[in-house]
């Protein structure tokens, strides 16, 4: 039945080309384009290998080289849910010959390999002797007998179809609009827009003010484009609790401004994790009644900063945030002051490795 099933097609293949007999095997070049979406299907590396191994010989040359041009391609098509093969002939000067699709509904591309392979080899070589069954009264190499059409064939053997009508052939005209498209090029991928976005926050710290634990505001804003580091930028302002142990109850206050880069960024879904790198510049400023005059003054500090955070969207571009990180001062400052009695007063020196932690709640766009 298979083979019956394949002399069927060959033979309809061949009917649609014109062919003379000629004394020696023609020349043929082959060009096999794989349509987005086919990349699974048989390669033109194969598809030769595999007609020469049915020719028995090498068949094919360079375009430039061949008498006849065969070009083909493969596609799936989403309308009626099978593979087709189209398949088109050209003679010399680029005369269109004929064409011809092999279809097959299989799920596996490669069902469609054997019967390529016998059609392209028999345009190869018409009078190629492939072991197909023949028409009784057909002589070899010409299936599609007279004789076999009119039924005029022995009991049993296989009865070839009339010629098809050259429906298929193409005037000069239609030339250019029957050539195998060419395969468009890929889609560019989409580009990842930038994300933005801003938030408030309420952060704690240990070791920047005097105190246990000092609590003050801050904000923030981000920036991640689609490749490379994201960036972020934002401040806060401190307030210690009153130093007890000082007569006067002195207090700090801190400023700060901090410019952070964020080379790493995850994203899943709608949650993103960061781990950024950055410095903090901004003010100390100390006062208190009991606080001399020449302590009453502001000072410069940089701290360099290595933190953590979490973005969570919860409905729209609304974000919740949670961070941890530390800051390293540049300079260890001590703050003290001397009393009438002439003893020193010590009131805060900045810890080597200060704690921070922050709770902000924002918006991100897009």
């Amino acid at each position: 039945m298979r083979s019956a099933a394949l002399a069927l097609l060959v033979g309809a293949a061949l009917g649609t080309f014109d062919r003379p007999a000629e004394a020696e095997p023609r020349t043929s070049s082959l060009a096999w384009v794989r349509m987005p979406g086919a990349e699974a299907c048989i390669d033109a590396r194969t598809l030769a290998l595999a007609v020469e191994r049915r020719l028995g010989r090498v068949a094919f040359v360079p375009p430039t080289l061949g008498e006849v041009a065969i070009e083909g391609r493969i596609e799936r098509s989403q309308e009626a849910g099978v593979w087709r093969a189209t398949i088109r002939v050209f003679g010399a000067g680029g005369a269109a010959i004929g064409s011809r699709e092999i279809e097959a509904a299989q799920v596996d591309c490669r069902a469609i390999d054997e019967p390529l392979e016998l059609v392209i080899a028999l345009l190869v070589d018409p009078d190629a002797s492939l072991g197909l069954p023949r028409a009784a009264g057909g002589p070899p190499g010409n299936p599609a007998s007279p004789a076999a059409s009119a039924g005029g064939g022995a009991p049993g053997a296989a009865v070839w179809p009339a010629p098809l009508p050259p429906a298929a052939m193409l005037p000069p005209a239609a030339k250019a609009a029957a050539a195998p498209p060419a395969c468009p090029p890929a889609p560019a991928a989409p580009s990842a827009p930038w994300r933005v976005g801003g938030a408030v926050e309420a952060v704690g710290g240990l070791g920047l003010v005097p105190g246990p634990a000092s609590v003050g505001i801050g904000v923030r804003a981000h920036a991640t484009p689609p490749r490379g580091p994201g960036f972020e930028l934002g401040g806060a302002l401190w307030a210690s609790p009153e130093v007890r142990e000082a007569p006067g109850s002195p207090a700090f206050s801190l400023a700060y401004g901090r410019l952070s880069v964020c080379p790493i960024e995850i994203v899943r879904g709608g949650t993103a994790l960061s781990g950024c790198v950055g410095a903090m510049l901004g003010s100390l400023r100390v006062e208190g009644p009991a606080v001399p005059s020449r302590f009453r003054h502001e000072r410069l500090v940089f701290d360099l900063s290595l933190d953590t955070r979490v973005r969570r969207r919860f409905v729209g571009p609304l974000f919740g945030a949670v961070g941890l990180g530390i800051a390293v001062p540049t300079a260890q400052d001590v703050y003290f002051y001397t009393d009438a009695a002439g003893a020193r007063h010590d009131i805060f020196q900045a810890s080597p490795v200060s704690a921070i932690l922050d709770l902000g709640l924002g918006l991100e766009l897009p």
